[in-house]
């Protein structure tokens, strides 16, 4: 061989050699991103509890290598009454005679008690069809991976009913469906009931605790003197720039929290008055699965309105949005960002961060506005919780008369900080 051909193999190997070590750019169902079925290699700095759920993945997707326990599953996600068909984890473990512990066990060569106490050692999760129309299609067969991630916007580390470990693309699903093992974001001790997130003044007014009461969306009573109509604060229309959720974690869950002050005479710290969202108590439930909505949801009634000017004269209340990976209805996210987003807008809109209702005389008689007004906060009562994924904070709700911006969607920006338009709220007193 002369010296021309020999440099040209030597460089095609050296091509090859540096293909074969190349990792895959994109993990999904490539074969590159796919390790064998032994043991568990956890990703780097992965926490105790990531490698927990990656255990029990595996061991579910093994178990269900049997068509009889895909079979039993099966049954049990058509027949949840929660939504997306969700089912707790923990508790399926514990059903029927603990058939799915125990098929756990036999897969994973271990005791029926270790798969047990692995489960309830670690954090309570929820196991579902994330991704809309894999339950459909999933017919009971081995088509199927087992996914989780503790976090949201991880990599996604999933398993076949062989073992093999895969890691999927944390921003596209795959075509194969996605059974998602996942910290838990339902309250399942809580069944749906027959809801509607469009109703009408006279079903959503009242106390304040969603008991009756009527409104009125009219003017006045009696003339320019009477006394303002029962007014409560709806949201009506909602844009957001993103859902803030991943794949695997299924519909986002947004939610409208009504701030207030802590306690008399504390003007920064705030506590959430009234939750707005999928969860909230009766009265005040709001589901948007999208990035827009429309519909008529209730966020503050006048009682309400009228109990915090009692009890804290002339103090406003804030509007947070948020999308919640946590327990719902609950504020949990990290105070540090929340106290830097705050900050930032109340510095750049002179501390017009808050709202208050007013009332105004028109031709028509006394009415109630919602208006821009000040607000001194600075904290809130949340509480990073260091397991669970963290709320996403999606802003605030300032007036589009304060940030200089307008938008067809509503007259309040959902702001992140100085200048980040995260969305817009349609927000009406009817």
């Amino acid at each position: 061989m002369n010296a021309r051909l020999r440099l040209a193999a030597l460089l095609l190997l050296a091509t090859a050699v540096g293909c074969a070590d190349h990792e895959p750019s994109a993990p999904g169902d490539s074969p590159g991103a796919v390790s064998g079925p032994g043991a568990i290699t956890p990703e780097p700095n992965s926490s105790p509890e990531a490698q927990r759920l990656e255990r029990q993945a595996k061991r579910l997707a093994l178990a269900l290598g049997d068509p009889a326990l895909r079979e039993y599953l099966y049954t049990q996600l058509q027949g949840s009454p929660i939504v997306e068909n969700k089912l707790q984890f923990q508790r399926l473990l514990d059903r029927d005679n603990r058939r799915v512990a125990s098929a756990m066990a036999s897969a994973d060569g271990q005791p029926q008690a270790a798969i047990l106490q692995d489960a309830s050692t670690g954090i309570a999760s929820e196991l579902y069809f994330p991704v809309p129309g894999h339950l459909q299609r999933w017919d009971g067969g081995p088509d199927l991976l087992v996914a989780t991630a503790l976090t949201d916007g991880d990599v996604p580390v999933a398993f076949n009913p062989q073992g093999q470990r895969i890691l999927l693309d944390p921003r596209t699903p795959p075509s194969t469906p996605v059974l998602a093992l996942v910290p838990q974001e339902t309250d399942f001790d809580r069944l749906p009931g027959p809801r509607d997130a469009i109703c009408s003044v006279d079903d959503c007014g009242g106390d304040g605790n969603g008991q009756g009461g009527g409104g009125s969306s009219g003017g006045g009573s009696g003339g320019p003197t009477g006394s303002p109509p029962n007014q409560s604060l709806y949201l009506t229309r909602a844009q957001f720039v993103d859902t803030f959720e991943g794949w695997l974690k299924g519909k986002p869950e947004f939610e409208l929290h009504v701030l207030g002050p802590a306690s008399p005479g504390d003007t920064t710290t705030m506590v959430s008055f009234q939750c707005v969202g999928e969860h909230a108590p009766d009265g005040y439930f709001w589901d948007m699965n999208s990035t827009n909505w429309s519909g008529t949801a209730k966020v503050f009634t006048q009682a309400q309105m009228d109990a915090l000017e009692q009890a804290y004269p002339g103090q406003s209340y804030m509007i947070l949005a948020l999308e919640d990976d946590d327990t719902a209805c609950e504020i949990k996210t990290n105070q540090d960002r929340w106290g830097d987003a705050l900050s930032a807008a109340q510095e750049a809109y002179n501390s017009y961060t808050g709202l208050k209702d007013i009332k105004i005389i028109t031709i028509n008689g006394t009415t109630r506005i919602i208006t821009a007004a000040k607000s001194g906060a600075k904290l809130i009562t949340a509480v990073a919780n260091l397991i669970k994924t963290n709320d996403d904070i999606i802003g605030i709700a300032i007036s589009d008369s304060v940030v200089g911006r307008t938008s067809s969607i509503g007259h309040w920006a959902v702001m992140e900080g100085a200048s980040k338009v995260n969305g817009w709220l349609n927000l009406v007193m009817q």
